[in-house]
């Protein structure tokens, strides 16, 4: 009788991998990979770097669409890294029957509702369903799985400002001024991404044509006002362009989000603010909105001051991973390919990134291939999800006829629906 061949070592086993950035596609590929890691097989060293202290996550208050369509698939990933039902445990929606649950709608400014899509069905699955989870109880989940196993490093309060190619590896130059060597490097570092800054100077974010004005909304337990208590979505028609979305957060808050547009961006505001430029800039939220009827009034001066912010939609377009024959470093989630708010996507490609990099990484016996196999799920979809988003905020912000034209098309697709069911 022969022996048993040894099985060849996977393309990382017993490597240093460092990852960079602690939110959802970083979170995502590292569940992954444990999830998909063949027994028996050295399980590499892996270190995140995350700029934020651990005590800041739980502070990303809004919510989010995880949707399980065909352009979406974070459902499916959850799915398959085994955090479904975590995830729906620690979402809005999921202890609620089908019947009971809010859906995305279209309203006009005197919130009559001109779409309604994804009303579900009593028989619906929980695929099928999707979901509405705070982002932080999205990440939480996603951190606490991970933290589960002891190959895996977090170091909080601590951000890679460069990487450079050193002796067939990477060397990190993080913030406190010490260095780290490593194998690989996943760079979920965001939409501004310090490690694109330094490998790709001239890959950068591309401003999408729409300024926004957000904030969070607070209210006595189950006091949140109709319909935004429990359905969300877009608010059309509204004087000069003006767009609105509203969405809950929980039973007692819910996220407004004005916008309109501009030919130049504007100058980013965050919280705190003086007292002066924050009710200025409510001020400017009630007079962009006047259009709009209750209950816009009351989210808007219901908001929480350490919420309120002003930014600019931006996004980028994926690429290829062409340089990682020269440096070894992958970009995953909006590090690579960044979307605006409008996308509703962002975390359901990031979910999608992070399983996908895994499985290629699990089976291929060179980064050259495991790429070429990446890219090649991850761009499309990407390229999708940004111009759905473009889509979005031209519909958003319809003026005239073309707001006509929306509208009809937005009748007739609610009637089709209806008739089918």
């Amino acid at each position: 009788m022969e022996p048993q061949s040894t099985p060849p070592p996977l393309l990382l086993s017993g490597k240093k991998v460092a990852v960079v950035g602690a939110g959802i596609s970083c979170l995502a590929f590292v569940k992954s990979l444990q999830k998909q890691w063949p027994q028996g097989q050295p399980f590499p060293e892996i270190i995140i770097y995350e700029r934020d202290a651990q005590d800041a996550v739980g502070r990303e208050g809004y919510s989010i669409s995880i949707r399980g369509d065909a352009l979406s698939g974070g459902m499916q990933a959850l799915e398959k890294m085994g955090l479904l039902d975590h995830a729906l445990n620690a979402s809005l929606t999921g202890s609620q029957r089908p019947e009971e649950r809010g859906s995305f709608g279209v309203w006009d400014p005197d919130w009559n509702r001109l779409l309604e899509v994804g009303r579900p069905k009593s028989d619906a699955n929980q695929v099928e369903l999707g979901m509405r989870i705070a982002r932080d109880s999205l990440r939480r989940v996603l951190l606490d799985s991970v933290l589960e196993s002891n190959s895996t490093d977090i170091r909080w309060s601590t951000q890679c400002v460069k990487v450079e190619k050193v002796d067939g590896k990477v060397q990190l130059h993080l913030n406190d001024g010490k260095t780290d060597v490593c194998d690989l490097v996943i760079a979920c570092d965001g939409a501004n991404s310090k490690i694109r800054e330094c490998l790709r100077p001239d890959d950068k974010l591309s401003y999408a044509g729409a300024v926004m004005i957000i904030g969070t909304a607070r209210f006595p337990e189950g006091q949140v006002p109709p319909p935004v208590n429990r359905d969300w979505g877009l608010v059309l028609g509204g004087k000069n362009g003006v767009g609105l979305f509203v969405s809950p957060i929980d039973s007692s808050s819910a996220v407004w989000s004005l916008s309109y547009m501009a030919p130049e961006p504007r100058e980013r505001i965050n919280p705190p603010m003086p007292k002066e430029q924050l009710d200025n800039l409510i001020q400017e939220v009630l007079d962009r909105g006047t259009s709009f009827t209750e209950p816009f009034q009351t989210l808007v001066r219901a908001t929480d001051p350490s919420t309120l912010r002003l930014f600019n939609a931006m996004d980028k377009q994926p690429f290829q991973h062409s340089h990682c024959t020269d440096v070894p470093v992958i970009f995953i989630g909006d590090s690579n390919h960044a979307m605006s708010p409008f996308a509703g996507n962002g975390a359901n490609m990031a979910l999608l990134d992070g399983w996908d990099l895994a499985e290629q990484l699990c089976r291929a016996q060179s980064l050259e291939s495991a790429l070429e196999a990446y890219d090649k799920s991850s761009i499309g979809r990407s390229q999708n999800a940004i111009a759905g988003s473009r889509w979005a905020i031209s519909m958003g912000h319809a003026t005239g006829f073309r707001l006509f034209g929306y509208g009809i098309a937005l009748k007739l697709a609610s009637l089709i629906m209806a008739l089918r069911g």
